[in-house]
Formats: structure tokens, C-alpha cells, sequence
């Protein structure tokens, strides 16, 4: 004799239990979300408790202290400007920014000077090449690289190197991006 159980027609779900754990992730997800909305409401107290201490220093940091002559003050916020400016200038990686200019520098091209202007947050770039079809090459290597931007050129004339050769003298003005 031969049992068969035909499997197809029970269902072996515990549908009770299916629906115990979708409850239990749904309370646990909706316990989550209240504690992330009293932690963000928290968060945005404090910071503008903050951002008004801030202003309240920064308003002190603003007026002459008592018993300093007006001289005096103007004498030491000129000094923390200078010092403000040195630090400004040495946090700059100017290491990064010559090899990026290194890497652009096709061969023929002698770069005189790069000055670099903070206010305008641009370059100015001098240098005397082989030919306009290097300066020309120059311009384009520049354009290309995604580290530079606002790439001009300024001004080129011809000049004599020697006796017999001859050389141009440019003047590039671009944007680095860092």
C-alpha cells in the first residue's frame, strides 16, 4: 500500500506569526522614528542656543575693551589682520599647485613667474616659449585639465633671443580648481 500526501493543498504558513513579526518591525520602526524626531528637535534647540552665543561673542570681540586707548586697539586688530593673512597663506598647499602647473607644462615652454592673485582667486602666468605653437599648445593643455578654468591668454609679442633665434614672450591668466 502506497501514501501519498498531496502537498499543494495545505498551506504551511503561520500566517499568525508572519503578521506578529510585521507588527513588531513596524512598532520597533515607528520607535525609531519618534526617537530620531526628538533627537533632530534637540540637535536644532541647541544650535540656535548656539548660533546666539556666537553673536554675543562676537559682538563683545567687536567693541574696544575699557581702558585701551582707541589708538591702541586699531594698532592690534591691524596685527590680527597681518597674522589672519600669514595664516591664510600658509594653509594653502602651493606644493600642490606648482605640480599641477608642472603637469600642464609642455616641453619648449620656461614659465618666468606665477603670481597668484587671493582676491580674485586667479593666476597670472609669465614665461617666454619657442614658438606661438607652444604657447599656443600651453593654452590648450591648460584648457583641458580639469584643474584649471578661465583659462586667457593676455598678451604674446615676439622677442630675440639671440642673433639668430627667436622666442615669444606670453602672458596667461587662469583660474585654478582645487
Amino acid at each position: 500500500m502506497r501514501y501519498t500526501i498531496n502537498l499543494a493543498t495545505r498551506t504551511y504558513l503561520d500566517n499568525r506569526l508572519i503578521n506578529r513579526i510585521a507588527f513588531g518591525a513596524i512598532a520597533l520602526l515607528l520607535v525609531l522614528t519618534v526617537w530620531n524626531i526628538l533627537d533632530i528637535s534637540s540637535n536644532m534647540g541647541e544650535l540656535s542656543r548656539l548660533k546666539t552665543e556666537i553673536a554675543a561673542i562676537e559682538g563683545r570681540l567687536g567693541t574696544k575693551p575699557g581702558g585701551i586707548s582707541e589708538a591702541e586697539f586699531s594698532r592690534q586688530k591691524s596685527r590680527i589682520r597681518f597674522y589672519n593673512a600669514i595664516i591664510d597663506r600658509k594653509s594653502t598647499n602651493w606644493l600642490k599647485k606648482l605640480e599641477l602647473f608642472e603637469s600642464v607644462t609642455p616641453e619648449g615652454i620656461a614659465l618666468s613667474s606665477l603670481i597668484p592673485d587671493i582676491k580674485k582667486d586667479s593666476w597670472k602666468l609669465e614665461g617666454r616659449a619657442h614658438s606661438f605653437k607652444k604657447v599656443q599648445l600651453f593654452v590648450e593643455k591648460l584648457e583641458a585639465a580639469h584643474n584649471f578654468s578661465n583659462v586667457l591668454l593676455l598678451s604674446h609679442q615676439s622677442i630675440a633671443v639671440g642673433e639668430k633665434t627667436h622666442g615669444v614672450q606670453f602672458t596667461i591668466s587662469c583660474k585654478v580648481v582645487d
